[in-house]
């Protein structure tokens, strides 16, 4: 249901999904390549924040608990993958988007950080910039969606920042939090990928 906001292939397709299904770090893509590796996730707090250009920023924080040595090293050896590589996989993962939406998408940049902690912990950070998300649909509002895809909030937490001059006129599905700068869905499962409507002023 809508509600008015008041004021305020293979082992990689697999994980590949995880971009938007299952979390949204470019970096899950990598721990299909050693598919016996044994790894809890323990957070995914995920970040969108629309441009007034249209574009979208997006920015994922991810720590990843491997339960032994041998999945460590092997997580931390396809973490630590070229920039070029992870582009590559990224691109391939865009147009495949494009295809199943209908819809263009574009990657402007991609960026990615990996430290460590104890109890073979993994941190990674990392942050993209997507053309492709936000529709204009006349009369000074904007549709920001993925249409058709879902995506899996368990233990985790989405967030969709707006600009200065742009409000929040629609939402699909409820966030479980609605301020006057951004909307948050937290710890809700799977549900539909958000669509949200907002007027420039």
């Amino acid at each position: 249901m809508s509600e008015k906001i008041q004021r305020k292939g293979s082992n990689n397709f697999v994980i590949i999904a995880l971009l938007f299904i299952a979390g949204i770090s470019i970096i899950n893509i990598f721990m299909a390549r050693n598919a016996r590796v044994n790894f809890d996730i323990m957070q995914n707090e995920n970040y969108y924040y629309i441009k007034d250009n249209g574009n979208i920023v997006m920015l994922s924080e991810v720590v990843v608990q491997a339960q032994d040595e041998k999945s460590y090293n092997n997580l931390l050896s396809s973490y630590n993958k070229p920039d070029s590589e992870k582009r590559k996989v990224y691109e391939d993962f865009i147009a495949n988007l494009t295809k199943k939406t209908g819809r263009t998408f574009e990657l402007i940049s991609v960026q990615s950080t990996v430290s460590t902690s104890d109890g073979y912990n993994i941190n990674v950070i990392e942050k993209s910039e997507i053309k492709g998300f936000v529709q204009e649909i006349g009369n000074n509002k904007y549709e920001f969606s993925l249409p058709e895809q879902k995506i899996n909030l368990e233990n985790s937490s989405l967030y969709i920042f707006k600009p200065n001059d742009w409000d929040f006129v629609e939402v699909l599905p409820n966030p479980t939090e609605i301020t006057e700068e951004y909307l948050l869905w937290k710890n809700t499962g799977e549900i539909e990928f958000p669509k949200v409507i907002l007027e420039r002023k």
